[in-house]
């Protein structure tokens, strides 16, 4: 198997919409008319966004718990050269801050995290050094 995209079940589409593609500046590759479903290119892999509610047509049974937690239902997690600078683009253009840059407890990359619509989380990272093989760990 290979990854293929991250599929987010969106409840506010438009305000989904607006985040991934003008606040984080994902490329649209495709949107539907009815405004329940789009594709954006996100570098080294795709994020498909879907409205919950039609996604949930889907599904014999609505799964029970969900909406319950205010714990992320997912955190969509991006590279880039310079956390700082990046995190601060982010937020002049609007996104919410939840922890600003610092490096991981683990010390291998400098992250920040912000809100996205929907309860997801966005991590952007800087990697600082060599991750440990698995056989270090």
């Amino acid at each position: 198997m290979k990854l293929d995209n991250f599929r987010l079940l969106v409840s506010d589409f438009s305000a989904s919409l607006h985040f991934w593609r003008e606040i984080v500046g994902l490329s649209l590759i495709f949107k539907d008319q009815n405004n329940t479903y789009a594709y954006f290119d996100a570098g080294n892999t795709r994020i498909e966004m879907l409205d919950a509610s039609y996604f949930a047509g889907y599904l014999p049974s609505a799964p029970t718990g969900q909406g319950t937690s205010t714990a992320p239902r997912a955190a969509i997690v991006f590279q880039t050269d310079d956390v700082d600078a990046t995190y601060a683009d982010l937020v002049k253009r609007g996104a919410t801050p939840l922890a600003p840059p610092q490096v991981e407890r683990a010390g291998f990359a400098r992250i920040a995290l912000l809100a996205a619509p929907d309860g997801y989380v966005l991590e952007i990272f800087t990697t600082l050094g060599k991750f440990p093989k698995e056989s270090e760990s």
